[in-house]
């Protein structure tokens, strides 16, 4: 997505195990990138932690983000046995939210779902504490995948503490009124966002360097292709 060089410092809020459908796995391995990677879940991420534990500058926090420090119910689904693996989608371990309904809207592809929901009480921390626990200052990027629950997370980010020059979360689990809503929200905060495939980028361009060349370059060509899927999937879907 972007020149290599402009981005090291970042918080992963949502990160599975880091390798499964990760933006940022293929940079942190090349090294030079230290940051805070964050998952609710516990065994996905005992998988986190066989992955980057040994990872310099890499910080692994087992907690969910939310509006206050306290433990809070969390949805997700039961730790597969290794034969059932190849009977359910490929994002199985990567459904997990406080609103347990976000979860049952995957019933149509796991049909046994139901009985597979797990509710476990997670530690959860603000982002304000996650980044004062960690001594975190400086954040050039900020990357959001929690099922539905990113602007919450979003709209609880003091940007006046804590102002990534690009934010990326996903809202691909949005209404379309909370999308507008939080797109309209970092927009007023002096980003500029355009959609790809699931998620929205966000980047400050107050600064005009190599990245705000690229994303002028690159934003009427993407946002073209968004608009002819969402075009395609809207026929389709007639």
């Amino acid at each position: 997505m972007t020149p290599s060089g402009l981005f090291h410092g970042f918080v992963e809020v949502g990160s599975n195990d880091g390798e499964k459908y990760d933006h940022l796995s293929s940079m942190i391995h090349a090294g030079g990138w230290g940051g805070i990677m964050v998952e609710p879940v516990p065994y996905v991420f005992e998988r986190l932690r066989q992955n980057y534990g040994d990872t310099p500058g890499v910080i692994l926090e087992n907690v969910a983000i939310a509006d206050r420090d306290s433990r809070l119910p969390f949805y997700h689904l039961a730790q597969l046995d290794e034969q059932e693996k190849g009977a359910v989608p490929d994002w199985y371990d990567g459904i997990g939210s406080f609103v347990l309904e976000t979860i049952m809207d995957h019933r149509d592809k796991i049909p046994d779902l139901e009985r597979r929901v797990v509710r476990t009480e997670v530690p959860c921390v603000t982002f304000q504490t996650l980044c004062a626990k960690n001594g975190v200052k400086r954040v050039d990027l900020i990357l959001i995948d929690t099922e539905g629950f990113d602007w919450e997370v979003i709209k609880n980010i003091d940007f006046a503490l804590h102002r990534p020059r690009l934010l990326v979360y996903e809202h691909f689990h949005l209404s379309s009124e909370v999308r507008g809503e939080c797109r309209r929200y970092v927009e007023s905060l002096g980003y500029e966002t355009m959609e790809e495939g699931f998620d929205t980028f966000c980047l400050d361009v107050r600064i005009v360097d190599d990245l705000t060349r690229f994303w002028r370059r690159l934003r009427p060509a993407v946002a073209g292709q968004s608009a002819e899927t969402e075009n395609t999937a809207a026929q389709e879907s007639a």
